[in-house]
């Protein structure tokens, strides 16, 4: 896990603020910067000054005992607002069939693609919202 964290993070310089949402954070991120300086040179490794919030997802907090249930909650974060954590997950089954002609595309045309991708999802899932 290790490993596909600081590659996602390697194309996107950081800022002075990361949140990760994770189903286990509270394990996972015990000793985890001491394990990233075992990798070659990475994000992590070299950013100065970072911040990093550890939180668990609403739908998995549950599962969790009461201290983590209090240290891992979205609601308590500043700047997170009111996030149940799993929003990225829901378009995943929408954008399988977008892997395949995008997997032999460049970088730019492939986020172009995407963020296309995404942008019409996000529209439909507004425009049947319906009237209020």
């Amino acid at each position: 896990m290790d490993y596909f964290f600081l590659s996602s993070l390697s194309s996107d310089p950081l800022t002075d603020r990361l949140v990760i949402s994770y189903d286990i954070a509270c394990q996972w991120s015990q000793n985890l910067m001491s394990r990233c300086q075992s990798y070659p040179s990475n994000t992590i490794s070299q950013a100065q000054d970072l911040r990093v919030m550890y939180l668990i997802p609403k739908f998995h907090l549950n599962a969790h005992i009461s201290s983590c249930q209090a240290s891992y909650l979205f609601n308590f974060e500043p700047f997170v607002g009111r996030t149940d954590g799993e929003a990225p997950k829901h378009a995943w089954a929408d954008s399988n069939g977008v892997a395949t002609s995008t997997r032999e595309m460049g970088p730019g045309s492939r986020r172009d693609m995407l963020d296309d991708h995404f942008a019409h999802y996000n529209w439909s899932k507004i425009t049947s919202f319906g009237k209020l």
